[in-house]
């Protein structure tokens, strides 16, 4: 059940009739609860096991440890949620790596389905254990409020990943599906929407039949593809936040930020600052501070920025491109951590083409970085550098990933010169008949020029 499909426009009617009629606060946490099951179920309801199961340690070993103040209370949990997801995402990869590496012939595979939103779900959980060990929040003492958030279902297959201490005082009131968080969630929702099916999707069709056969391409059909695929994967995964966070304010939540502009970054460690800004956050938090952080010299920071991208790589599958993705990402951030240490006592040059030079050396990072997580294996991924400096084959640019690139890029310049560089918000007052023309005109938009193939979303195989 997809955000744009007609099953879950009914099942969205439904459960906002349900919680708008509802007048008691513990009422509506029993109905956001239902909801996130019957949402789930679509998917797999074999897997509501799974969620139940986390939720019912994370809600005992935090009560626990609030009473008796031992760490392993907190420890164990974190440990067993890691130790579930690397059992389902990484024991086959790491059963086979072990297994080449020693020449043994005969190993053992586990035949499992990936539980939609996996990742996502633990590491909320995970998150949760760690503020009440840090202090940073109590235990909750409420199991269904717990349940709402673990499992809410706007962002539990792909993000954002929210901390307890933003969500869980937001059910302390009752929810209303009011006018104005219709008119705002609705028209985040709109924003996402496009950016999925009609940019990402298009753009999708184009990259997917240079990276099946890329020696069959020249140099700037590769080059377009690989362009092609960071907005791909730009406008799949920040419009699935979108739309998650625009779902979400319908209902009146708050779900925060998770993508800000991120190709006019100047350099690595800003692009991760306004890229899955949820999950960049979540790593800066439990994994680079508790590890020193900026704390013990600069080589120990460099180091520490270094493994937590690695482990950020490893996070996003079971793949050696992954693991090197993370690599890559882990020497740009630590070389800039350590160019900006160099140069600190240095005059800084402020000059508006200093600046763009930057923006356009660190989107071709960027997107040279992605070609190894796009690709499915190592060997393709040497196939499209290759190709790029290929001057025979076919020359293929489809004409969707053309203007939709300017398009976006228009949109970025936008945020860069007049938006303080942020990214655009679109909240027209709908009272108005002319705004309800243009959204009308938007909607009718989307529908002539979106992609009506099957496309999932990138994230949610994470």
């Amino acid at each position: 059940m997809t955000f744009y499909s007609l099953s879950f426009l009914a099942f969205f009617l439904i459960f906002s009739i349900i919680i708008n009629k509802i007048s008691s606060v513990r009422i509506q946490h029993i109905a956001f609860l239902i909801a996130n099951v019957v949402f789930y179920s679509f998917w797999d309801f074999r897997f509501l096991l799974l969620i139940g199961f986390i939720v019912v340690l994370c809600y005992f070993s935090a009560v626990l440890f609030e009473k008796k103040q031992n760490k392993y209370l907190i420890v164990i949990p974190v440990i067993i949620c890691i130790f579930v997801l690397g059992i389902f995402k990484y024991f086959n990869f790491f059963s086979e790596s072990f297994a080449h590496l020693f020449g043994v012939k005969n190993y053992v595979t586990l035949n499992l389905i990936l539980p939609l939103g996996i990742s996502f779900y633990m590491f909320q959980a995970m998150s949760y254990l760690f503020d009440v060990l840090y202090g940073k929040t109590k235990a909750e003492k409420d199991f269904i409020k717990l349940a709402v958030y673990i499992s809410f279902f706007p962002q539990i297959t792909s993000g954002p990943i929210v901390k307890s201490k933003d969500f869980l005082p937001q059910l302390d009131r009752l929810h209303r599906v009011s006018k104005e968080n219709v008119y705002e969630g609705f028209q985040l929702f709109l924003i996402g929407l496009t950016k999925k099916v009609v940019f990402a999707d298009r753009i999708g069709v184009a990259v997917d039949a240079v990276y099946s056969a890329p020696a069959a391409y020249n140099g700037v059909s590769i080059l377009f593809a690989v362009i092609g695929y960071s907005f791909q994967i730009y406008c799949d995964f920040s419009g699935y936040s979108n739309m998650a966070i625009g779902i979400a304010k319908m209902w009146d939540f708050d779900l925060g930020e998770n993508f800000n502009a991120p190709y006019i970054a100047q350099n690595p460690s800003e692009f991760w600052r306004r890229w899955h800004i949820s999950l960049s956050t979540w790593f800066r938090d439990y994994v680079y501070i508790p590890l020193g952080g900026n704390r013990k010299g600069a080589l120990r920071t460099y180091f520490n920025l270094f493994i937590t991208m690695v482990l950020s790589g490893i996070w996003h599958g079971a793949n050696i491109t992954f693991v090197i993705w993370g690599v890559v990402h882990g020497m740009g951030s630590a070389l800039n951590k350590m160019s900006k240490d160099l140069n600190k006592n240095k005059d800084v040059d402020n000059n508006p083409y200093s600046s763009a030079i930057s923006i356009v050396l660190n989107f071709v990072f960027v997107s040279l970085a992605w070609v190894v997580f796009r690709a499915n294996n190592l060997e393709q991924a040497l196939s499209i550098y290759k190709g790029l400096f290929n001057s025979s084959g076919l020359m293929y640019i489809n004409v969707y990933v053309v203007v939709f690139i300017v398009l976006i890029n228009l949109f970025n310049l936008f945020a860069l010169f007049k938006n303080n560089g942020r990214v655009i918000d679109v909240n027209m007052n709908l009272d108005l008949f002319k705004n309800k023309i243009l959204i009308s005109l938007w909607v009718w938009g989307i529908i002539l020029f979106m992609y009506c193939g099957n496309s999932a979303f990138i994230y949610a195989q994470f």
